[in-house]
Order: structure tokens, then sequence, then C-alpha cells
């Protein structure tokens, strides 16, 4: 199907430049990866929707982050009529779960055929019928539940054009092409967890080794192939499996403050398209051709270079001046945004963290780094980057090709992202901190900016309601 009658046909008017991404996408689909970078707002669901429909590569794959994506992804299948499935891990479909808990993906994993709902699957032929009315791994779980079936394996028997599912969903489908959403995480995907249960997992699986030791591949595995020995001894300890999941695959593991750090690389698999906002690293990590639609919106952002959170200058003084900002912007508007790692963000008085109403008002953070700071719209009169979110310098990104900088760049463009998916989305952007100024170099595709010295600085642009896009847009 063309793409023009891909999207008549779901009764939508494509936006300028879709019908011609969605071919250029098509034509180099045939020939291998390839990534797809536009802006947020752009439509690139539906505009890699209409690629593989015109190249004929149905069924595929979509790889995402969050839930919250998977919903978006769905309802756009649901609005062009492409059967859909979203799948979940064992984690949450194994009918075992709630005895094995934080191990089941370990006891599913290599322990299976001791499994009688496994054992099952063989032993029953399951019509396509019988799929009709499920269109999520919920509906499935329901579907079997008085049935003695897995419903983690059964998902491979499903049939349908587009499988949404997590980004380690491990289960072989019957695909053509694999889609990853938001796909800077591949080399982005950062988690964490106290140091506390990294030492109860230790002592679960009976481990004398330092914490350094384990933070290391090798005895990662040892303490992996230790867990099965107890689960098949019928002993079922009650973190190891969980901080153990997290530790696996991981490209570098570290300590800080309490917390120990997880930083994943997840390496494409197969033909893949990669979409995002911002894929110039991933791009020449992978070395794959870039489909690029340019920024036609650019809004300003304020760059306040009195402030900074690097390690050694952010103390009570710093951390006061960052409060006084938000106590500032807290005067001119009811709803605004704060991005802010861990580390900075429990010294930042806020109402929210991390999740708030619909309908809420007042400062909402969100950890920079983290799940909730992508993928969704959050509407808000002023959207704060409160510090350049930098990994610590004992992470060596550069073994993977890309730099420091550039990792700041690509959260601070997701970050603010979240904000401006709309068109009528102006809110007021700061990137509060001093090293943004030489960042300008990695974000000016995406942002005009203006310095401010400080506060009373800023406080004068918003008594004169000289902030808007708008107004300083003129000055460019």
């Amino acid at each position: 199907m063309n793409p023009e009658e891909f999207f008549r046909k779901a009764g939508l008017k494509p936006r300028p430049l879709q019908l011609e991404a969605a071919k250029q996408l098509a034509e180099m689909i045939d020939t291998g990866s390839v990534g797809f970078q536009a802006p947020t707002g752009f439509g690139k669901t539906i505009t890699v929707l209409a690629a593989i429909s015109l190249a004929d590569a149905f069924p595929v794959t979509w790889r995402v982050r969050t839930f919250d994506i998977a919903k978006r992804v769905s309802d756009d299948c649901a609005l062009l009529g492409l059967p859909f499935f979203i799948g979940a891990g064992r984690e949450k479909l194994c009918p075992l779960k709630t005895e094995y808990k934080n191990n089941t993906v370990y006891f599913c994993r290599y322990l299976k055929h001791k499994c009688s709902f496994f054992r099952e699957l063989s032993k029953r032929v399951i019509s396509r019928e019988f799929f009709e009315d499920v269109f999520n791994y919920e509906d499935l779980s329901n579907k079997v539940e008085h049935i003695e079936v897995c419903p983690y394996y059964l998902q491979s028997f499903i049939d349908r054009k587009v499988f949404i599912v997590p980004y380690r969903f491990g289960l072989p489908l019957n695909v053509n092409l694999e889609v990853v959403d938001e796909a800077h995480n591949l080399v982005l995907d950062l988690q964490s967890f106290p140091e506390e249960k990294l030492r109860e997992a230790l002592a679960e699986l009976d481990l004398k080794e330092p914490i350094e030791d384990l933070i290391g591949s090798t005895l990662v595995e040892t303490a992996q192939m230790r867990l099965v020995e107890l689960l098949e001894m019928g002993r079922r300890p009650l973190v190891a499996g969980s901080v153990l999941s997290l530790l696996q695959g991981a490209k570098f593991i570290w300590r800080e403050e309490g917390v120990v750090n997880v930083l994943k690389f997840n390496p494409p698999r197969g033909r893949t398209i990669f979409v995002s906002a911002t894929l110039e690293p991933l791009a020449k990590i992978f070395k794959i051709p870039v489909v690029k639609i340019p920024v036609e919106r650019k809004p300003v952002a304020f760059i306040l270079s009195w402030l900074t959170t690097r390690f050694r200058d952010f103390d009570a003084y710093m951390i006061k001046q960052y409060n006084d900002l938000i106590f500032l912007l807290r005067k001119n508007f009811e709803r605004i945004l704060v991005f802010a790692t861990k580390r900075i963000s429990r010294h930042l008085g806020a109402d929210f963290v991390e999740g708030a109403p619909q309908d809420w008002k007042g400062v909402l953070i969100l950890y920079s780094r983290g799940r909730k700071s992508e993928g969704v719209n959050i509407e808000s009169e002023a959207v704060v980057i409160a510090g350049a979110p930098y990994l610590p310098p004992y992470v060596h990104v550069e073994r993977i090709g890309i730099t420091h900088d550039e990792t700041v760049a690509v959260i601070t463009i997701q970050n603010i992202g979240r904000a401006i998916r709309q068109p009528e989305n102006n809110p007021l952007i700061v990137l509060a901190d001093e090293r943004y100024l030489k960042l300008k170099q990695f974000l000016s595709d995406y942002f005009h900016f203006v310095e401010v010295n400080d506060l009373q600085e800023l406080d004068r642009l918003l008594k004169r309601k000289q902030y808007s896009s708008e107004v300083l847009r003129e000055k460019f």
C-alpha cells in the first residue's frame, strides 16, 4: 500500500515531510538497518508504520522501554487498523511468579523443563481463533487462567502484524523486521538499585567475595549459576534474582552514594529501524544511514551561567541557588517540570517526584535518566534541566564510541521534548548549569540560546514577559 493510501485509509492528513520520509525509509529497509530521526511530535510512529506497509515488511517487532510508549504505539496501530499485540516478559506472565517471585526469570530460563505449564504447551493444539480477542499480555493471562499452559511461551503462537514488546524481551517471534523506539536508550539504558540489596544478594547466594568483585561480568555469571543451583535445591532467595537480572548484560557498573548504577548496551537484533529524536551517537556506533527530518521549530533555551551541579562545586551555597531558582519560577508559573539526577533531586524542593496527578500544579521532578523522562507528553509552563546530567567520569562511555558530552546532549533533548511534543506547547526552557555553554555545539540544531548571568537578570526577563520563544526568536 502506498503511503498516501495508508494515511487516507486511516482518515489522516499527512504532515509535511511524512510521506517523503515513509518512502525513503521503505527503500532503505531492503538494504539493511536504518535510522529515523525526527523532532518530538513529528508523528514518527505512523510514518514508520507507513514505511513498513509500503515495503510489505509486516510482521514486525516494536521494542519499547515503557508501557506508556507501548500504549501510544498500540493506539496508532488501532487507528490504522493494524492487528497488534502488547507482549510481556516472564516476570509478568509466569503462572508460578507468586511462588518464585524475583527468581521467576531464572527458573523459567534454566529450569523450564521442570515446569508443568511449559510442558503442557507441546500437548495442545491451539487455533488462531483462540487469540481473536487477545490484544495484550493481560488479555492472554486472563484467557488461560483456567488452563494449565504457559502464557509467556504461548505468545509465540500469536499471529499479529505488530508485536509491541519490552527492550529485553527474549522470546523468538516470527517477524521480518525490528523497530526500536526511543532508540538512543540502546546505548544509554541506565538502571540503579540500593547497594544494600547487592549485599543481601551476595549473602543469599553464600558468596563471600567483596562487592567490588561482583561488579564484573565473570562473577555475575558465577552468581547466576549459583542461583539456579539453589532453585533446584528448592531454596527461594528473596532479592538475588532481581539484582542479578539488573546486572546481567551490563556494560558498566559503578557505585555512587550508596547506589549501584548499571549502564547497559543493547546491540540490535538483525535488520532494524532505529527511531528517536536524537540518533547521532547511535548512528555513529552502529554505522547506519539515517533519514533525518530537520527541526523546524527551534525554541529558545536560557543557559544559567551561575549554576552548576559539578560534583566539587555542588555545596550548600549552590543548593540554595537552585532552590532560589525554583522559588522564583513558582511565583511566575503554575506547572514547573524539573529534570535532575537522583543525586541532585533529593536537595530540591518539589511537590511531586517521579509522578503526579493529571491536574497537577507546582513543581514536578523527574529523574533525568529515568524511565518516566521520555516518550510521553507532560504539559508544563516551564521546564528546567537542573544540572547537566553527566555520567561519572570513570564510566568510560568512549569504549562504546560516544563521549560524555554527547550523552548529556541526548538526555537533555529527550527531557525537554516531554514538554514540547505538541505545536501549542511553548514552555520556558531553562538549562540550569554553566556547562551547557560548552555543549551548545551539540544542541544548536535544536535550540537558540540566551545566556543569563544571575537570578536578578532572570527575574527581570520574567517580569517583562521577555521569555517566550516568540519574543526571543526575534533576536535571531
